[in-house]
């Protein structure tokens, strides 16, 4: 015959159930030592009789306290349906919140505006035409372009010809060079080596105090030490955007039109611009989204879409620009 087992419950102790053998059982709640005394032949005496009935007593006693062992061991012992329950609903939590994370933009607006775009590729001009019957906001929205493109490493400095916002925000600038001029309407800071000491310890910040960085090429040298605090904001002078300049009254004199610095998404190879207000019109929208297009260049672009603040989006034909 097999070893009888039995599950034992020490209120003692965090474990609430221990599975043993019916002997380390007996041992562990004191039913061996009673089963001795059991065993023990009573001794002859004139009260034999009621020593005789003490070890009865104790075995209904153990009997007894076994049973509800016996009992409240089951009882701890959930339902096989309960188990099954609680592991169908710790399974549906997760499908619950992916629910609940999809639930952007769900709103009838937004649903109406969207029925009005069909699964296709829309010309430039098609797009612009249909991009103010999908706006769902009642003030002037902006309007946005997401371009997927090659790698995460695309970078560019986009001069468009029309402002992107009705209201235009005076630049700052941060202007290295020896002569240190008069420019009216300026916003100027005229750097030094105490200025590239202040941007280290963060008393000026880039994008805070100043948006567009100037320098002659004798301070070039001196620039590097901050070159990864003004690197990450596109803010570092380099001849390709043409802030490396001797004369920077030659700088501020050229057409300024409104100059964007644009770079790929952090996180994925995805570029998200503004390219105006919508109620700009089609032919600035057109010209900003141009500039932008030969900015990246088309060769870099996989998929466009255009959409407004809160709107749906509409995917471009790009050859149609």
């Amino acid at each position: 015959m097999g070893t009888t087992r039995i599950k034992v419950i020490d209120l003692s102790s965090d474990q609430k159930e221990i599975k043993t053998s019916r002997k380390h059982a007996e041992k562990l709640t004191g039913i061996g030592k009673l089963k001795e005394k059991k065993t023990k032949k009573p001794t002859t005496s004139p009260h034999s009789d009621s020593v005789a009935l003490q070890p009865q007593s104790a075995e209904n006693n153990l009997t007894a306290e076994s049973k509800a062992l016996e009992d409240s061991t089951i009882a701890k012992i959930p339902a096989a349906d309960k188990i099954t329950e609680e592991k169908n609903i710790a399974q549906a939590e997760p499908s619950k919140a992916a629910a609940k994370k999809h639930l952007h933009h769900k709103g009838s607006k937004y649903q109406t505006a969207k029925q009005l775009i069909e699964n296709k590729d829309y010309s430039v001009k098609e797009a612009l035409t249909i991009l103010p019957k999908t706006s769902t906001v009642k003030f002037d929205p902006a309007v946005e372009v997401h371009l997927n493109v090659a790698d995460k490493n695309v970078k560019a400095q986009v001069k468009f010809p029309h402002a992107t916002s009705t209201k235009k925000q005076e630049k700052r600038y941060l202007v290295f060079n020896d002569k240190q001029l008069t420019i009216n309407d300026k916003q100027i800071i005229w750097g030094d080596e105490k200025t590239i000491v202040e941007i280290e310890t963060g008393k000026l910040k880039p994008g805070r105090d100043f948006e567009i960085v100037l320098s002659s090429p004798k301070f070039m040298t001196a620039l590097a030490k901050i070159a990864k605090i003004l690197g990450p904001k596109g803010l570092m002078p380099n001849p390709k955007n043409g802030t490396i300049v001797d004369d920077p009254q030659k700088y501020f004199g050229q057409a300024e039109s409104d100059i964007s610095q644009i770079r790929t998404d952090p996180t994925a190879a995805i570029i998200h611009a503004k390219i105006g207000k919508l109620s700009q019109g089609e032919k600035e929208l057109q010209d900003n989204l141009k500039a932008l297009i030969l900015a990246i260049g088309p060769a870099k672009i996989q998929k466009t879409f255009i959409t407004t603040t809160m709107g749906p989006s509409i995917k471009l034909d790009l050859t149609t620009i």
